[in-house]
């Protein structure tokens, strides 16, 4: 981000990944891109919603704000989980709920105080946009059990097309170094390609409301990788918020499977 500016990444990143998931499985889209489109393109207009509220809150607030509030859309899951899926939310998860909300402010923010700004709006939009695309997965992969490469493909295709007007009307001065086009493509292949690959696979036979609190640990796993490969240190407060993270992830899948088993 140094050197290449946000929607010149958001392009590039999954023009790469259209051309790797085309490349891979061109039989399988070909077969089911018909059959797929409606979901297709739900899913692609949530994600391409998410991804520009994010990139332009990016540019009017600072990344730790920018990554407390988008973070939030693990905490927003379960409430519009609840409208769309008709799930229950119990007392147990409400804490839940709130014990991952603590540890995201926690682990982003180090307990400074939060003052809104246009930018932190932006990206609240775009953690409702990621929200509704958790749920929306769910159901969707569930009706269409075998469609997920095709799936994956639709949402890649028109997070392409959004960024291309948002690239050419917007200002940058990219870098485009051999070392920055290897960043890129290994992010448009492990996550963007197989990453939504195995979450559209997958989070079906998970569950919505686990899977949200399984991919609030994401920002705990980029904690671990930015200590061994950028020797990045964090303060305690943080390491609590971590903690809190893990925490609620664990009593979210243990409250769903006891939920399940009663059934």
């Amino acid at each position: 981000m140094n050197d290449i500016s946000p929607f010149s990444l958001n392009l590039s990143r999954f023009f790469i990944a259209d051309m790797v998931i085309l490349f891979l499985f061109f039989p399988t889209i070909k077969r089911d891109f018909v059959k797929t489109w409606k979901a297709g393109s739900v899913l692609g207009i949530l994600m391409s919603l998410g991804y520009i509220f994010q990139t332009w809150g990016l540019a009017h607030t600072t990344p730790a704000k920018s990554g407390f509030i988008t973070s939030l859309y693990v905490v927003f899951v379960p409430l519009v989980s609840f409208f769309i899926e008709q799930t229950r939310l119990g007392s147990k998860m409400i804490f839940v709920l709130g014990l991952a909300a603590l540890g995201i402010y926690l682990s982003e923010l180090s307990g400074r105080i939060f003052s809104p700004s246009f930018g932190d709006f932006l990206t609240l939009g775009c953690a409702i946009a990621f929200a509704f695309h958790v749920v929306a997965t769910t159901v969707l992969t569930t009706k269409l059990k075998d469609k997920h490469i095709t799936l994956t493909f639709y949402q890649m295709i028109f997070v392409t097309l959004t960024n291309t007007p948002l690239y050419l009307f917007s200002s940058h001065k990219d870098r485009w170094t051999f070392e920055n086009l290897v960043i890129i493509a290994g992010i448009a292949i492990f996550a963007s390609v197989f990453g939504i690959i195995i979450q559209m696979k997958y989070q079906k036979n998970v569950g919505t409301i686990p899977s949200a609190f399984i991919y609030a640990g994401e920002p705990v796993a980029a904690a671990i990788f930015s200590v061994f490969i950028v020797r990045e240190h964090f303060s305690i407060l943080q390491i609590i918020g971590f903690g809190a993270i893990i925490t609620s992830a664990i009593l979210a899948q243990v409250n769903y499977s006891v939920s399940n088993i009663k059934k």
